[in-house]
């Protein structure tokens, strides 16, 4: 980002980087190290951005990015094995009653955001990525980005709205393709099934292009947004809640323990897709 970026209250953000340029805020995830992979802390943390931008009417577009390796790579389940590792399966159960709540909260919070949402997705975009990216507005990526949702390796179903909201964009035989089988697809895979708006090749100049749209009327910009999202929020909670009744059943079982753990094992060894 350039030098006109002001960086704002760094220090009470310690995963995200927020950028203010004029109207436009800019939420980068900023877990380099690991793909910028999302923990209860980030996912907070993210929650707590999207609270300031929708306060602030200042602000009229919101940029949800990551990096050049990965927006975003997911739940971050080293965490899963390190709480195994200190507090045995008691600590795992609690932190999986948690999981619907968090999730439920993250999308009621990106569904009920005023401002116009926009992801920029650059690298790998796996599991809870997607749905984020999803739930904006509008999706960009630059040629590197490949999208993942690997839910059935995971031993897990659907999430986040994404058995309605994935076959709304791409279609019913090319989401059931991802969501079943776990297939990527790559940006101009994407770009041909209408999952982004467009490709970015020179990301300066997307920046400078998002400022001048978060020049345009916020009222204008808010009102359209909220045509726009009227025949989705429903589908989309009612869709939320059938598939948190389902992952509970899931994470019930013995199946889900065991392949989330192997999944983090490997993962552990290669942070390759």
């Amino acid at each position: 980002m350039s030098g006109a970026a002001a960086v704002v209250n760094l220090k009470t953000f310690k995963e995200l980087l927020i950028t203010r340029r004029g109207a436009l805020l800019i939420i980068q995830f900023n877990r380099p190290q690991l793909q910028n992979a999302l923990r209860r802390r980030t996912i907070y943390e993210l929650l707590r951005a999207l609270d300031l931008a929708n306060t602030d009417s200042q602000i009229s577009v919101v940029v949800l990015t990551g990096d050049d390796v990965a927006f975003t790579a997911g739940n971050d389940l080293s965490d899963l094995l390190a709480m195994q590792r200190k507090s045995g399966d008691e600590a795992l159960d609690v932190h999986f009653k948690a999981s619907n709540f968090v999730m439920t909260s993250l999308v009621k919070k990106m569904l009920l955001n005023r401002k116009v949402l926009i992801s920029l997705v650059r690298g790998n975009c796996i599991g809870l990525g997607v749905i984020i990216a999803m739930l904006c507005d509008i999706v960009y990526a630059t040629d590197s980005a490949r999208f993942w949702t690997p839910f059935s390796q995971l031993g897990l179903c659907a999430e986040g709205g994404a058995s309605w909201m994935l076959p709304q964009i791409l279609g019913r035989s090319k989401a059931s393709e991802m969501l079943l089988f776990g297939e990527h697809l790559d940006a101009q895979a994407a770009l041909q099934h209408g999952m982004i708006a467009g490709l970015v090749s020179n990301v300066e100049e997307f920046w400078q292009r998002m400022e001048q749209h978060a020049k345009l009327p916020s009222v204008s910009l808010m009102a359209t947004k909220r045509l726009l999202l009227q025949p989705w929020r429903q589908q989309l909670l009612d869709t939320l809640n059938v598939e948190g009744a389902e992952l509970e059943k899931l994470r019930a079982g013995p199946t889900y323990r065991s392949q989330i753990l192997a999944f983090a094992r490997r993962k552990k060894i290669s942070s390759k897709l």
